[in-house]
């Protein structure tokens, strides 16, 4: 089903400057051409549990050559369809699971996560989120984003006329996130498919980067550093230089142009669960 593809990757998580414990989560899985990030929603209960668990059904459902047929409601459609579907279909089975486990469970009631994932397919990116984790590609020198933020200040910018006067009553709570999983039994996937070019390099991040970096200052790192995990080291380093304001997390997968390589930074498999 997953076509061998040339990726290299290489990622990053750090608690920063001012929280106790990372409730960041991540997968960089160049074997299956996944690449994910969550985050642990601040203020909520066990938002490390969430985000690991968004990561961990995820990554089961690709590991395992379920039937399609039975398990995903496009099985006719073609190769590309089918690979979209499964991505989200995949991020909605976790916002489930991670609805139930905090309506069985006392200690983790309310637990929720952004995410934020990547498939890299035979000539394709499939791109899922929920929240304000984000997804960027690097393409020729020029970095843009792929992903819209699910946050009170992009819905009002969206709407245009009023939005201003709207946000200046919101004062502190523009980047309060709108959706995330585990909030609802259902949840809006928002999702998107680019064709690849080789070359292409996708960073997949956790507000705790995107936010205190500009980011003008993450395409210079990412523009004069080929080395992946150097440019994630210092992605990271620069997040907390910035104060630090939050846990920061980044993914980094490059097409072709090199041999195919495990994620860094201490992760097991592939995947840094939420730990202090």
């Amino acid at each position: 089903m997953y076509p061998t593809l040339a990726i290299e990757a290489a990622a990053q998580s750090d608690v920063g400057r001012r929280r106790s414990n990372n409730e960041d989560s991540f997968a960089a899985l160049p074997c299956l051409g996944l690449f994910m990030v969550a985050d642990g929603l601040g203020g909520n209960a066990a938002g490390e549990v969430a985000s690991r668990m968004a990561i961990e059904v995820v990554k089961s459902c690709f590991e395992v050559d379920e039937d399609l047929e039975e398990t995903w409601p496009y099985g006719t459609g073609s190769a590309h369809d089918r690979d979209e579907v499964r991505l989200v279909m995949s991020v909605r089975r976790a916002n489930r699971a991670i609805y139930e486990a905090s309506q069985r469970r006392e200690e983790v009631r309310g637990m929720a996560t952004t995410f934020a994932g990547v498939l890299l397919g035979a000539g394709m990116a499939y791109i899922a989120h929920v929240g304000d984790s984000r997804v960027y590609r690097m393409r020729e020198g020029k970095m843009e984003r792929l992903t819209r933020d699910h946050t009170l200040l992009e819905e009002l910018l969206s709407e245009g006329d009023g939005a201003l006067a709207a946000l200046e009553a919101l004062s502190g709570r523009a980047d309060a996130v709108t959706r995330a999983l585990g909030c609802d039994k259902s949840v809006e996937i928002e999702s998107r498919v680019e064709a690849t070019k080789p070359g292409d390099l996708f960073l997949v991040c956790s507000d705790g980067l995107w936010g205190p970096v500009p980011e003008a200052r993450i395409a210079g790192v990412l523009g004069r550093h080929r080395d992946l995990s150097l440019a994630a080291s210092l992605l990271v380093d620069i997040a907390n230089e910035h104060s630090g304001p939050d846990n920061v997390t980044c993914v980094l997968a490059r097409l072709g142009g090199g041999a195919r390589r495990r994620a860094e930074a201490g992760a097991t498999n592939g995947v840094l669960e939420g730990m202090p």
